[in-house]
C-alpha cells in the first residue's frame, strides 16, 4: 500500500480524509499530531493502517520526518493557531520540504483566496482564508514536474450549523433563531464534511486527472432563510433567520472582548501587526460570503467523482440527525472549551 502523510488529521476536515484513505485498503496513513494522547488522535489510531507521528506543523524537522519515505501528502495547516504570517511561512516550507523528501503527490487543503477574488478590496481581507489561498496559488505555479500537486478547496462547512458561527439559538418556546449578518436571501456554498473523504480518496487514486487541479467542492448553495425553512420541514420545529448588524452580532459572538483571530492561544499570547483581531477577520468573512463574491462550483465533476454525494441541506440534516443543538465539530472550538 502507498503511504500518505497527513497534517491536520485531527481537524474537522482531516478526520474524514484519514478515515477514507485508511479504510480504502489502498493506503497507509501517517498522521502528524502534537498530542498522540488526545481523544481525536486516539480515534484515528484505532483505524486500520493509521500510524501517529508526534510532531508539530511549525517545526521544519518534524515536517521532514513526516514526509520522508511517503508517496503522498495531504496538508491542512491550522491557520488559527499559526496566524496568517506563520501559515504563509510554513505553508511554503511544507511544500518545499515535501519536494525535498521526494513526495510524489501533494494535496493542499485550502479555502478560496477571497481577497484575490474580491479584486483586492481590503474590506474582504480575511486572514484565515487568504493565507491558505496565497499558498495555493504558489503551489500551482510550480507546475507538475517532479511532484504532482492538487488544491482541495472548501467553503464554509455545513456542519458549522452544529458548531462555530452558524449554530442557531434555541428559544424557551422551542423555536430556533439564526441571527447573524448574512442577508437572508444570499446563498453560501456549504460543504458536508462527511463527503470530504471520498473526494480526497479520488484525488490520490486518479493523479493523472487530479494533478494541477483546484478541486472546489460544495454540497449546496443555501441561504439562511432556506436553512430555517428546511429545518422546520425536517424537524417540525419553528425557525427563522434574522439579519442583524455586524456590531450587534460581534458583541454576542466574540470569544472575549478584544479577542484576536487566534483566540484559542489566550489573550496574552505574543502577537504583532500581522495578527488580525477576531472582529477584523470574521467581519471580512461575513462580508465576503454575504456579498456573494465566491465563484460558482463545477457540480458536474463532483457528481462524477462522488455519485452518492449529499446534494441537499435536507438530505444532510437527515443524515446527521440535525436538531439545531450544538455538537463538537471544530477542533479550535473544542480546544478552547477544554482550556476554559
Amino acid at each position: 500500500m502507498k503511504e500518505i502523510a497527513v497534517i491536520g488529521g485531527t481537524g474537522a476536515q482531516g478526520m474524514p480524509v484519514v478515515q477514507a484513505l485508511a479504510q480504502s485498503g489502498r493506503y497507509r496513513v501517517r498522521v502528524l499530531t502534537r498530542d498522540p494522547q488526545s481523544s481525536r488522535a486516539k480515534k484515528l489510531a484505532a483505524l486500520p493502517n493509521v500510524t501517529l507521528v508526534q510532531g508539530a506543523q511549525d517545526n521544519q524537522q518534524d515536517l521532514h520526518n513526516v514526509f520522508r519515505g511517503v508517496y503522498g501528502a495531504w496538508v491542512n495547516l491550522d491557520g488559527f493557531t499559526l496566524g496568517e504570517k506563520n501559515e504563509l511561512f510554513y505553508g511554503f516550507r511544507a511544500y518545499e520540504i515535501a519536494r525535498a523528501e521526494r513526495v510524489q503527490h501533494y494535496v493542499w487543503a485550502q479555502i478560496e483566496y477571497g481577497l484575490g477574488n474580491a479584486k483586492f478590496d481590503e474590506k474582504y481581507h480575511c486572514g484565515h482564508m487568504d493565507s491558505k489561498g496565497r499558498v495555493g496559488k504558489f503551489i500551482l505555479t510550480q507546475g507538475q514536474d517532479g511532484m504532482n500537486s492538487t488544491l482541495f478547496s472548501t467553503g464554509p462547512y455545513m456542519d458549522m450549523l452544529m458548531d462555530g458561527l452558524f449554530v442557531p439559538e434555541e428559544k424557551p418556546d422551542g423555536s430556533f433563531v439564526w441571527a447573524n449578518p448574512a442577508p437572508s436571501d444570499n446563498k453560501l456554498p456549504l460543504i458536508a464534511l462527511c463527503d470530504i473523504g471520498v473526494y480526497n480518496l479520488w484525488v490520490f487514486d486518479n493523479p493523472s486527472e487530479s494533478a494541477g487541479m483546484d478541486l472546489s467542492v460544495v454540497t449546496g448553495h443555501v441561504s439562511f432563510a432556506e436553512i430555517a425553512k428546511v429545518f422546520t420541514e425536517v424537524t417540525g420545529k419553528p425557525a427563522v433567520h434574522r439579519s442583524i448588524s455586524w456590531e450587534t452580532y460581534a458583541s454576542r459572538a466574540e470569544p472575549y472582548p478584544g479577542a484576536f483571530v487566534n483566540w484559542t492561544l489566550g489573550p496574552d499570547a505574543a502577537r504583532d501587526d500581522s495578527t488580525m483581531s477576531w472582529r477584523e477577520n470574521f467581519g471580512a468573512f461575513w462580508r465576503y460570503w454575504g456579498d456573494g463574491i465566491t465563484k460558482p462550483r463545477d457540480t458536474v465533476i463532483l457528481d462524477r467523482i462522488h455519485p452518492n454525494r449529499i446534494r441537499t441541506l435536507a438530505e444532510w440534516m437527515g443524515h446527521v440527525g440535525y436538531d439545531g443543538k450544538r455538537k463538537s465539530v471544530l477542533k479550535q472550538v473544542e480546544d478552547w472549551a477544554i482550556k476554559g
